[in-house]
C-alpha cells in the first residue's frame, strides 16, 4: 500500500482518506478516483490529493477483522462488523467468566501497531449481552502479512477469549463444630438457596467434629457420594496448611493448591484437589460475603484458574464500591506519604529491642531503669526528638511488656517472631518496613540509652542524600567505630545476604570508601550495655559525667 499525496496524472484508482470538492461535487472519504474524478479535479484547479493506493497483498479493514476475530472469539461470544472508525465490538453470548491468557494477548497486541485488542481482565464474571471489549484496527489496510502473522501469534491452543459457562455440578457440604460451638447446621432449603443459584445439586451433606480424622472422614465420604466440590464450612479460617481441614484435606489425599483467596476483599480458605474433585475449606463468617460468590462462579464454570496463575485474580477485582473511596480524615493521620524518591532525603531510625539478653539473666535489661527511664524508651525518645522522620522499633524477647512500655509514642511496632535466631533477622525486618522514599536508616540498639537525639542528628548531618553513591555514617572514638550506623538504602539489601551467623564487618569492609565517621570526644555515649558489670559501670559514670557537669556549670556562674 501506498500512503500519502498523489499528483493527478498518478491518482486514478487512488481511495480518497478525505473528502474533497469539485464541480459541484463531493467526493467522500472512501471514494475511488476514476478517470472522470480526474477530470473534474483538474477543473477545479486542484493538483494533488491525500489517499492510499492499495495492491493485492493489502487487505481492507473489515475483512481483517473477520479473519481475526475468527480466530480471537471463542465459546459464547458474540462480535460486531467493524464500523467507520474500525471497532469491532465483543460481548457476552451467556453468562459465566471470561477467561483467556495475558500472555497469549499481550503476543497478539504486540505484534503490529495496526492492531489493539482491549478487553476486560480475565476472569471476570460477565453475564449475556455485557460488553467485554473491542477490536480495533488502524489504517486503510492491513498487509496480508501482518493479518496472517497476527493469527500464527495465538494459534495452536484454541481461540484467544472464551465464556465460561455455568454446568449442573453435584456438591458436598460439610460444617465442623468445637464442643464450644453453638451453630445451628444449615437446614437444606438454607443450602439450596445459597448452592442452587449456581446450578449447584447437594448430594452429601455432613455435620462433624472439628478435627483431622473426623473432618478426613466426612470428606472421603463425600467424594465417594459423587461430590465434585467439596466444601468444609468451619468456625475460623484455616489458618496454616497444617491446621486442621488443610491437614484432613491432605489425609484424604488432596493436594493443596492455595492458601487465602486473592481478590479484594480476600478471604482466607484453603483449596486442595484430589483428582477431579476440587475442596474448599473456609470461615463461616465469609460464607454470604461477595468474595465468596465470585469463588462459587469459578467453581460453578469449571474456570478456576491453575494455582500459578491465581495472582492474575488481583487485577480488576476492586468492586465500584470500594474504587469511590476517598481518604478520611483519621486515615490522612495514619496514612504515610510517598514523596519523589529520587528526591528524598528522608532518614529512619530503626530501634532494635528484640534481644532477649541472656547475659543479664533474671530480667529483661532494656526494661531496667537508667535515669529514671527505662533503656528502651531512652532510645526510643532520642530517636523521636531527633530530626529523623520516621521511627520503627523491632520488638520480640519480651514484647508484650515492651510495646506495652512504648505504646504512648508514636512509633512503628514490628514484631520479630524468630529473635532467638540473632540479630540480623531483626534489622532485616525494621528495615523492610521502612516507607520506600526513606534513603537511608539509623540502625539504633536500645540497649545504649546515653545516645541522645543531638547524635543522631550529628550521624543525619554527615549523611549526603543527594550523592550518587551514599555514604556509611558511624560514630567513631579514638579511631575506633562504634554503633549505631546509619546505612543508605542502597545497602539495605546487604543485610539480606549476610548470614546470621555473620557480623556487619564484611559489608563495612566492602563499602569502607565512602563510610564517613562522625568523630566523638566521649565514649560514654557509645556504650552498649549488656551484663550487670556494664549497668554498674555505665550508672557510675553516668553520675559522674552529671557531677562534673554541675560542678563546671557552678564554676561558670562564680564572679
Amino acid at each position: 500500500m501506498r500512503f500519502g499525496e498523489f499528483s493527478l496524472y498518478d491518482a486514478t484508482g487512488v481511495e480518497l482518506t478525505a473528502p474533497v470538492k469539485c464541480s459541484g461535487r463531493l467526493l467522500k472519504a472512501g471514494h475511488i478516483l476514476d478517470s472522470s474524478d480526474i477530470a473534474d479535479l483538474r477543473a477545479a484547479g486542484i493538483k494533488k490529493v491525500v489517499g492510499a493506493q492499495f495492491d493485492a497483498a493489502d487487505i481492507k479493514p473489515e475483512t481483517a477483522a473477520d479473519i481475526l476475530l475468527k480466530s480471537v472469539c471463542g465459546d459464547f461470544l458474540r462480535y460486531t462488523v467493524p464500523n467507520r472508525d474500525g471497532y469491532s465490538a465483543l460481548y457476552a453470548d451467556k453468562d459465566g467468566v471470561f477467561v483467556y491468557d495475558t500472555d497469549r494477548l499481550l503476543r497478539f497486541n504486540a505484534h503490529s501497531e495496526q492492531i489493539a485488542l482491549a478487553v476486560l481482565s480475565p476472569y471476570t464474571p460477565v453475564y449475556k449481552g455485557q460488553f467485554l471489549g473491542n477490536l480495533r484496527l488502524f489504517g486503510p489496510a492491513l498487509h496480508e502479512d501482518a493479518v496472517n502473522e497476527a493469527v500464527t501469534k495465538i494459534s495452536g491452543i484454541g481461540p484467544l477469549l472464551k465464556i465460561c459457562t455455568y454446568d449442573f455440578r453435584k456438591i458436598a457440604y460439610i460444617q465442623t463444630q468445637t464442643t464450644m460451638d453453638e451453630i445451628k447446621p444449615l437446614d437444606d432449603l438454607d443450602l439450596v438457596g445459597r448452592f442452587g443459584v449456581y446450578g449447584f445439586d447437594v448430594v452429601y451433606k455432613d455435620l462433624c467434629e472439628h478435627s483431622v480424622d473426623r473432618v478426613e472422614n466426612a470428606v472421603r465420604n463425600a467424594v465417594d457420594a459423587g461430590a465434585e466440590i467439596v466444601f468444609v464450612q468451619s468456625a475460623d479460617a484455616p489458618a496454616d496448611r497444617n491446621d486442621i481441614v488443610p491437614k484432613a484435606f491432605a489425609e484424604a489425599s488432596a493436594d493443596i493448591e492455595r492458601m487465602n483467596w486473592p481478590l479484594d476483599a480476600g478471604i482466607a480458605l484453603v483449596l486442595a484437589k484430589r483428582k477431579d474433585v476440587t475442596m474448599v475449606g473456609y470461615a463461616a463468617i465469609d460464607f454470604q460475603r461477595p468474595a465468596f460468590d465470585r469463588l462459587l462462579r469459578f467453581l460453578a464454570t469449571k474456570s478456576l484458574p491453575a494455582k500459578e496463575q491465581f495472582p492474575l485474580l488481583t487485577q480488576g477485582s476492586l468492586s465500584l464500591e470500594r474504587m469511590v473511596q476517598h481518604l478520611t480524615d483519621d486515615q490522612m493521620q495514619s496514612s504515610i506519604a510517598v514523596g519523589k524518591l529520587d528526591e528524598s532525603d528522608k532518614i529512619a531510625v530503626v530501634v532494635l529491642a528484640a534481644g532477649s539478653g541472656r547475659r543479664m539473666p533474671g530480667t529483661n535489661k532494656l526494661l531496667e531503669t537508667v535515669g529514671g527511664q527505662t533503656m528502651v524508651e531512652h532510645a526510643v525518645e532520642a530517636a523521636l526528638l531527633s530530626k529523623a522522620e520516621y521511627v520503627a522499633v523491632v520488638t520480640g524477647h519480651d514484647a508484650q511488656r515492651i510495646e506495652r512500655k512504648l505504646s504512648q509514642y508514636d512509633v512503628k511496632i514490628v514484631r520479630n517472631a524468630d529473635y532467638s535466631s540473632g540479630v540480623l533477622g531483626s534489622i532485616r525486618l525494621g528495615l523492610s518496613v521502612l516507607p520506600p522514599d526513606v534513603v537511608g536508616a539509623v540502625v539504633l540498639p536500645a540497649d545504649m540509652p546515653a545516645f541522645q537525639a543531638k547524635h543522631i542528628d550529628g550521624l543525619i548531618d554527615l549523611f549526603d542524600a543527594s550523592a550518587a553513591r551514599k555514604p556509611v555514617v558511624m560514630p567513631s572514638y579514638n579511631g575506633v567505630r562504634h554503633n549505631p550506623v546509619l546505612w543508605p538504602r542502597d545497602l539495605f539489601k546487604d543485610v539480606k545476604i549476610i548470614p546470621e551467623d555473620s557480623h556487619w564487618t564484611p559489608a563495612l569492609v566492602e563499602h569502607t570508601d565512602y563510610i564517613v565517621e562522625m568523630k566523638m570526644n566521649d565514649d560514654l555515649p557509645l556504650t552498649d550495655i549488656n551484663t550487670f558489670g556494664d549497668l554498674s559501670a555505665f550508672l557510675a559514670k553516668a553520675d559522674y559525667v552529671a557531677e562534673a557537669e554541675k560542678d563546671l556549670e557552678a564554676l561558670l556562674k562564680q564572679p
